[in-house]
């Protein structure tokens, strides 16, 4: 595994703190539901994690996650993010 840098990521609605790795507009998050895998986000208009529409999804267990709130897309270092209900 990549080395874990450990930006600043909560879930919104628990504030749960996720282990991630976050480089420029890229984040590799802990899955929130089964923390076995890694979920890829990405702060741009329709990428994986964007927003409801375009969320980042974990290959273990089929969790959805998203960015929420505003994030400054050249620098993901503090991100909330939120669980998609299936």
């Amino acid at each position: 595994m990549a080395t874990i840098t450990d930006a600043a990521v909560r879930v919104k609605a628990t504030g749960q703190t996720l282990r991630s790795d976050c480089f420029g507009n890229n984040a590799a998050i802990e899955c929130p539901k089964c923390l076995a895998y890694l979920v890829l986000l990405i702060a741009w208009e329709n990428q994986r994690g964007a927003s409801l529409e375009n969320p980042g999804v974990c290959r273990h267990c089929g969790c959805r996650v998203y960015i929420v709130d505003d994030v400054r897309q050249d620098n993901l270092s503090v991100v909330n993010v939120a669980i998609q209900d299936v």
